[in-house]
């Protein structure tokens, strides 16, 4: 690749620095590959909408659970580029924007789009307020033409040379429709466009009415046979790319699995699993795997070296971890009783929503108590929930009664998002909790971050853990590995017979438990990061 040219990869959320424009691990994953390119010298920019108002955070007041604005100054964090730029939709309508650029090295950037500008009516100027907030149809539909065709015309006016477009879910999709328009040629839109998906539930694959397109934007005749009836983003986006791919083994045969034929008309179709980077770990254990691990910040395949870490420096880290969750918690967090660092504390910390069941370990209290009394559990849940998910706000109330009825267990909950508190959750706990309902996950990487802070994890067998964790050696795995969703399934007594050998475990053989944590590390925090994706999407998709 000429080093002129550029990745440009579209993605409607991404976390950078302790920003929180981002909603969980599609973010996540989105600001880690940046950073790889950055420690590589890859030329790759990332495009996306700012989100200055960002996606939620929950606070409870009289037992209610309140969902507000997490808001940003961009100011604070990124230059804004001198020029306002525009894209033109059906009947003249314009939608200005400015936009905001964070240079990481100078083959890497981030530019995120911003229409809150004098020249658009207050209905455009909301567009890039929240991330996946809209109040109707009509909004969702112009943020994904914003994302779309503002990428093109971002990259046109900026004069970057492009030798792919990644486009991340069908969010970003409305790129290969326009580009198709330009280009009037099937085969030149497959060179130009790779595309991952990162789910199979509906969220992540968009439908619009052509009705309510066509409002805005003229659909080309060749989409509507690709996608007829309906315009369904995903179908398109598989089509018109020229390599497509799953985030994980499980996810990948899944996706052969329902999409049978159409799957087989791709060129190219596989997976890359997600990593994370290494910018995850926190500092006391950074201090620890400097002294006997030099060079894994760089170079995370070095961990595969972490078993030479003495127990005893890894305890005194994981102290200091756990002092530093504990004071989140107690300074923002919601909790029936303080939390000290002598307990034995398990995390979950993802976006909150059904499949994840972030509640799951709230499921036998009577057992729970139990646990408490005997190992002095503490237990920690973490994330935040859109507003419209209704399964998310059963969560959200189930572990607010809980807090009212548990005696012995101390529980808290922590609403936020952004770098402090994601980081604090995934190093500061002696446990990981990982329970999404198999076959959902399409990967998952809060996992893959708690196991480079040696945080061992309890998982489900779904998503990448099944390419990660070996039960018992580096980490703990139960239920089964369920390919069908109407297959009956129920692993909540498997998970408490599971966490309470992992809590007889730590009480009772230190040695051994601090062996799991360093398998933990040196096995999935030398291969499942960032460095190493960044390096699969070269040779597979990128050449």
């Amino acid at each position: 690749m000429e080093k002129s040219e550029k990745i440009v990869y579209v993605t409607p959320e991404v976390l950078l620095g302790d920003l929180t424009n981002y909603a969980g691990g599609l973010g996540i994953l989105a600001g880690g590959l940046l950073s790889a390119a950055r420690d590589m010298g890859f030329p790759f920019v990332t495009i996306s909408l700012l989100h200055k108002k960002g996606y939620v955070r929950h606070e409870i007041r009289e037992r209610e659970i309140k969902f507000l604005e997490d808001a940003f100054d961009p100011a604070d964090y990124f230059r804004k580029i001198d020029k306002k730029f525009f894209i033109e939709l059906k009947h003249g309508i314009k939608i200005w924007f400015q936009i905001w650029e964070q240079k990481l090295c100078e083959e890497v950037s981030a530019y995120f789009i911003d229409t809150d500008v004098p020249e658009n009516p207050e209905c455009f100027r909301r567009l890039t307020n929240r991330l996946y907030i809209e109040e109707n149809l009509e909004e969702k539909l112009l943020k994904r033409l914003l994302l779309g065709i503002g990428t093109l015309v971002l990259v046109e006016n900026l004069k970057i040379r492009v030798k792919k477009f990644h486009l991340n879910e069908s969010h970003s999709a409305f790129l290969i429709v326009e580009l198709l328009k330009k280009l009037r040629s099937e085969a030149m839109v497959r060179k130009a466009v790779v595309a991952t998906t990162h789910t199979s539930l509906p969220h992540g694959h968009e439908r619009f009415d052509y009705s309510l397109v066509e409002r805005y934007y003229e659909v080309p005749r060749e989409i509507k046979m690709i996608s007829p009836g309906i315009l369904e983003l995903t179908r398109v986006m598989f089509y018109l790319s020229g390599f497509v791919n799953a985030v994980s083994w499980k996810h990948y045969l899944l996706f052969k699995k329902r999409l049978g034929e159409s799957i087989r008309m791709l060129k190219k179709f596989d997976y890359i699993t997600n990593g994370v980077h290494t910018k995850w770990v926190a500092d006391p254990y950074r201090k620890v795997y400097d002294a006997y691990i030099p060079g894994w910040f760089s170079s995370p395949e070095k961990l595969v070296f972490a078993r030479c870490v003495p127990h005893e420096e890894l305890a005194d880290a994981r102290r200091e971890a756990k002092l530093e969750l504990i004071k989140l918690i107690h300074n923002y967090g919601v909790f029936n009783k303080s939390f000290d660092e002598s307990g034995i504390i398990i995390c979950v910390r993802r976006r909150i929503t059904g499949y994840k069941r972030n509640d799951i370990l709230l499921s036998d209290l009577e057992r729970l108590e139990d646990f408490a009394r005997k190992y002095k559990l503490h237990v920690v849940i973490s994330g935040v929930c859109h507003p419209e998910d209704v399964e998310g706000r059963k969560i959200l109330a189930h572990v607010i009664d809980a807090m009212s009825v548990l005696s012995h267990t101390k529980l808290a909950f922590l609403g936020r998002n952004g770098k402090f508190f994601e980081r604090a959750c995934v190093s500061g706990c002696d446990i990981f909790l990982h329970s999404p309902l198999p076959p959902y996950e399409a990967c998952g990487t809060s996992w893959m971050r708690a196991a480079l802070n040696a945080v061992p994890i309890i998982s489900t067998r779904d998503g990448g853990v099944l390419e990660g964790i070996i039960h018992g050696y580096n980490g703990w795995l139960f239920g089964k590995n369920r390919m069908d969703e109407n297959e009956s399934y129920n692993d909540i007594k498997e998970l408490y017979d599971v966490l309470e050998s992992v809590l007889s475990l730590i009480k009772n053989e230190r040695e051994e438990y601090f062996k799991i944590c360093l398998n933990a590390l040196a096995t999935i925090g030398s291969y499942f990061n960032t460095k190493r994706v960044l390096k699969e999407y070269i040779a597979k998709a990128y050449q």
